[in-house]
Formats: C-alpha cells, sequence, structure tokens
C-alpha cells in the first residue's frame, strides 16, 4: 500500500470519523457536566442568600410586640386614597 492508499481505505476513513465523533461527544459531555455543576452552585448560593434574611426577618417579627407586627388589616389598602367627591364641608 502507498502512504495514499491508507486515506482511501473505507475502513480506515469510517474508524477515524468514529474516533473523532467519541472524541467531541466526550468533551461536549464534560462541558456540559462542568456548567450544570456551576449552576447548581450558583442556585445553592442563591438559596442560602435568600433564606438568611427571611430567618432574620422571622426572629424579628417575633421579637417585636403585638401592636407593631405586620398585619394586613384595614379598608383593603385604600386608607390613603383621597374622596375627589368630597364637598368643602365633608360631605357627599
Amino acid at each position: 500500500m502507498f502512504s495514499g492508499d491508507t486515506a482511501k481505505d473505507p475502513s480506515w476513513k469510517a474508524k477515524e470519523q468514529a474516533d473523532e465523533a467519541r472524541y467531541a461527544h466526550e468533551k461536549e459531555t464534560s462541558q456540559l457536566q462542568a456548567i450544570r455543576e456551576k449552576i447548581r452552585e450558583q442556585e445553592a448560593e442563591k438559596d442560602t442568600a435568600a433564606a438568611a434574611p427571611a430567618q432574620a426577618e422571622g426572629a424579628q417579627a417575633q421579637n417585636k410586640p403585638y401592636f407593631e407586627k405586620d398585619f394586613e388589616g384595614g379598608f383593603g389598602g385604600q386608607e390613603d386614597l383621597e374622596d375627589r367627591y368630597a364637598t368643602t364641608s365633608g360631605e357627599h
């Protein structure tokens, strides 16, 4: 066989292409795994950072007396609205 005949051999060419495809697949798989790990670490950091203020806020709410705790009450949040139809004497 001559040196150029190897590249023309279909079985050799198929083997080389299979090796290249396997290498590319392994490399992509390792890159995807690294990306997934990085995302998991970032999400874990976000979860711990978000949990700390919420726990601190809950502890502060427990230390407040009853009348200072935040609660939903009143007239549905409409206490600050102006009555634009009120007369000067305060009647409607």
